[in-house]
C-alpha cells in the first residue's frame, strides 16, 4: 500500500523463519463455536451505540476471548509527528494492555508485511525480528495478525499473541480474526462517516452523498450482521428442540432446556429485530391483509408476552370487546405490534407492576351503527412503570434509539421495537402515538387502526392438518445445522437424507427422490441455486419441491434469477410451521 515498503521485511521474516504463514493450514485446528461467536456478535450489536473507543476496545476483547490469545489488539494508520506512517495501538486487551496507545513505525514491522500481503499472517517470535516490539512484555511465541480493509486504503491490522507457547494459531483463529476484521471496518465506516460529512458542511451535495454511502454501508452491515446471527442460531434452536422432544419424561432436562429456550427467544428477538430494521431500510417489510378476529390476534400477543416475560410476576389487565370484530389486517404482523408494546411493558415495568391491554372497536352487527360509525379499532397498553423522560420522548419512534436507562438494562434489546411498531401500524393506514407523564410515571402507547368491517363468508380461522411423512433432502455445509434439523424433522416422522455439498446431493438422488428438498443458499464451491439448477434437470426430481434456506433477508434481490428454480425461500432458523405449510401447498 501507498506509504509503506514491507517486501524487504517479508523477505526477511520468511528467511529468518519469523514468517510461518503456511504452518496455519497444516495445523490441526479446532471446530467453529458457533455459540460463543453468537454471543459475541450479540456484545457488538450493542456496543454500535457507543464511542469510537469503547467500540473498538470490545472488539479486541472479542478477539482475545474467542482466539484464546495472551493479547490482542488493534493498529490503525495515522500520521506520526515526524509525518511518517505510525501503528497506533488504539485498542490492546490482554497481557499487553499497559502497551495501549503505543505507536508502532510501519517500516518493518508485522502490521506493514501483513497489510503489503494483504492477508492474514503468523509470525514465530516476532520480537526477535522485529526492533519495534522490544518494548512488548512477556515475550511474543506467536503473532497472528489480519488486516482491517478499508476504502481506499486499509484502516490497519488486528492482531492476537500468543505469550505461553500452550495455545497456538491456526486457520480457525484466522477466519474469526478475519471475520471481526470485517466488522471493524463498518463499524469505523460507519461512525467516522458522519462527522466526517459534518465536517465538510459547506459542500452540501458532498455531505449528502456521504451520508448517503454511510447509510448504505450501516444496511449492509445490519443485513450482514443479521445473517452471521442467524446461522449459529439455527442449530442450537433445532438442537433445544430436539432435546425436548427426547426428554418429555425427564423434569430436570426439561427444567434447564427451559432456561436455554427462553434465553433462544431473546436472541430470536433480538436478530428477528435487526432482519426488519434491515427490512424497513429497504423497503421489505409488507403486510398481507386477510380477514380475522380480533379477539384471537389479541389472545396470541398475549400468549407470546407471558412466554417471554422474565422481569417477575405483573399484574396483567386485558380487556376486549364482548362481541366479535372482524379485522381486515395482517394477522402476525398486528400480533406483533401488540407483542412489541406488551414486552416493552413488561420490560420497563418492575416486578409486581400493572399493565393494561385495552381494545375498543365498534359492534358493526348493530344496523342502527354500520354506517355512521368510524370502523376504527383503538389499542391502548398502559403500564406503570419506568416511564419516559420529555427529551427522550420525541426520538421514541427512532431507528436504535434508547435512553440510558433502558441501556442499562440486560435485556434492554437495540432499541428497534417501537420504530418496527410505527412501520407496521402505518403500513395499516393507522397511527400511533406515545405518552408518558415522565420518569418513573408509567407509559401510555394508543394505536389506532382502520380495520374493522362486516363479518364476512371467508373462513377466520383456517384449520391445520397435520404435516404427513415426507421424504426430505438437506442439503448444508454447516454440519451442525444439518444435524439438528435432520434429526427433528426424523422426530417428526420424515426420512431424511443428508448432504454437506452440491455434488453430495446430487449423488443422493440417483437412488433417492425427495418430496421436498432443502437446500442453503450459500453454499461454498456449487452454491444452493447451482445445485437447484441441476435437480431441475433431473426427472426423478421433476415433482420435488424446492426450498432456500437462507439467513439473508433479502434472499429475492441477491439471487435475481432463483423465482423460476426454487418453489419459495425459508428464513433460517427453520420455522416448522414455515416448512408445514409449504409441504401441504399443491
Amino acid at each position: 500500500m501507498a506509504g509503506l515498503s514491507a517486501s524487504s521485511a517479508a523477505d526477511r521474516a520468511r528467511r529468518e523463519g519469523s514468517l510461518v504463514t503456511p504452518t496455519l493450514d497444516t495445523r490441526a485446528h479446532r471446530p467453529p463455536d458457533y455459540a460463543a461467536e453468537s454471543s459475541a456478535m450479540h456484545r457488538l450489536a450493542q456496543a454500535l451505540t457507543s464511542s469510537d473507543g469503547a467500540m473498538l476496545q470490545t472488539l479486541s476483547d472479542m478477539a482475545l476471548s474467542l482466539c484464546e490469545a495472551g493479547s490482542a489488539g488493534i493498529g490503525l494508520l495515522e500520521t506520526g509527528a515526524a509525518g511518517a506512517l505510525v501503528f497506533r495501538w488504539v485498542a490492546v486487551s490482554g497481557a499487553c494492555v499497559a502497551a495501549v496507545g503505543t505507536t508502532i513505525p510501519t517500516a518493518d514491522s508485522p502490521s506493514a508485511v501483513t497489510l503489503e500481503l494483504a492477508s492474514g499472517q503468523l509470525f514465530s517470535f516476532p520480537r526477535r525480528h522485529f526492533a519495534c516490539l522490544e518494548h512488548v512484555s512477556p515475550e511474543i511465541i506467536e503473532e497472528l495478525a489480519v488486516p482491517i480493509p478499508g476504502e481506499p486504503e486499509p484502516w490497519g491490522t488486528l492482531w492476537v499473541m500468543s505469550h505461553d507457547g500452550v495455545h497456538l494459531f491456526d486457520a480457525e483463529d484466522r477466519r474469526i480474526l478475519t471475520s471481526l476484521a470485517n466488522f471493524t471496518c463498518a463499524a469505523l465506516t460507519m461512525t467516522r462517516a458522519k462527522p466526517d460529512a459534518e465536517a465538510r458542511a459547506a459542500e452540501a451535495e458532498a455531505a449528502r452523498n456521504a451520508l448517503a454511502l454511510a447509510e448504505a454501508r450501516k444496511d449492509d452491515f445490519i443485513a450482514t450482521l443479521s445473517h452471521e446471527l442467524r446461522n449459529p442460531l439455527a442449530p442450537i434452536d433445532g438442537a433445544l428442540t430436539a432435546a425436548r422432544k427426547l426428554a418429555t419424561d425427564n423434569p430436570a432436562v426439561l427444567a434447564a432446556l427451559g432456561i436455554a429456550d427462553r434465553q433462544m427467544r431473546i436472541l430470536k428477538r433480538l436478530v428477528g429485530d435487526l432482519l426488519d430494521a434491515s427490512r424497513i431500510r429497504h423497503g421489505k417489510l409488507s403486510v398481507r391483509p386477510s380477514y380475522g378476529l380480533l379477539q384471537d390476534i389479541v389472545a396470541d400477543a398475549v400468549t407470546a408476552m407471558k412466554a417471554d416475560a422474565s422481569n417477575g410476576p405483573h399484574q396483567l389487565h386485558v380487556t376486549v370487546p364482548p362481541y366479535p370484530v372482524t379485522v381486515h389486517a395482517d394477522a402476525a404482523r398486528l400480533t406483533q405490534v401488540i407483542s412489541n408494546l406488551l414486552t416493552n411493558a413488561v420490560k420497563y415495568t418492575p416486578p409486581g407492576g400493572d399493565i393494561t391491554l385495552s381494545v375498543q372497536a365498534p359492534d358493526l352487527s348493530i344496523a342502527s351503527i354500520r354506517g355512521s360509525s368510524p370502523r376504527t379499532a383503538v389499542i391502548t397498553v398502559t403500564d406503570n412503570g419506568a416511564g419516559i423522560s420529555p427529551s427522550m420522548l420525541p426520538h421514541v419512534f427512532d431507528m436504535f434509539a434508547q435512553s440510558a436507562s433502558a441501556r442499562g438494562k440486560a435485556q434492554g434489546g437495540l432499541g428497534i421495537g417501537l420504530a418496527v411498531v410505527k412501520h407496521l401500524v402505518a403500513a395499516h393506514n393507522g397511527t400511533v402515538i406515545v405518552a408518558s407523564a415522565g420518569e418513573g410515571q408509567g407509559t401510555e402507547v394508543t394505536v389506532q387502526l382502520p380495520i374493522v368491517c362486516e363479518s364476512t363468508s371467508e373462513p377466520v380461522v383456517t384449520a391445520t392438518r397435520p404435516m404427513a411423512s415426507s421424504r426430505i433432502l438437506l442439503v448444508d455445509d454447516n454440519a451442525d445445522t444439518m444435524e439438528a434439523l435432520a434429526t427433528l424433522l426424523e422426530l417428526e416422522g420424515h426420512e431424511v437424507k443428508r448432504a454437506q455439498s452440491g455434488p453430495d446431493a446430487l449423488s443422493i438422488v440417483e437412488s433417492f427422490t425427495p418430496d421436498i428438498a432443502l437446500i442453503d443458499i450459500t453454499m461454498p464451491g456449487m452454491d444452493g441455486l447451482e445445485l437447484a439448477q441441476l435437480l431441475r434437470l433431473r426427472a426423478q426430481c421433476s415433482q420435488t419441491k424446492l426450498v432456500a434456506l437462507t439467513g439473508y433477508t433479502d434472499a429475492a434481490s441477491r439471487f435475481q434469477t432463483d423465482e423460476r428454480i426454487f418453489d419459495c425461500h425459508l428464513t433460517k432458523p427453520l420455522s416448522l410451521d414455515d416448512l408445514a405449510d409449504v409441504m401441504r401447498r399443491s
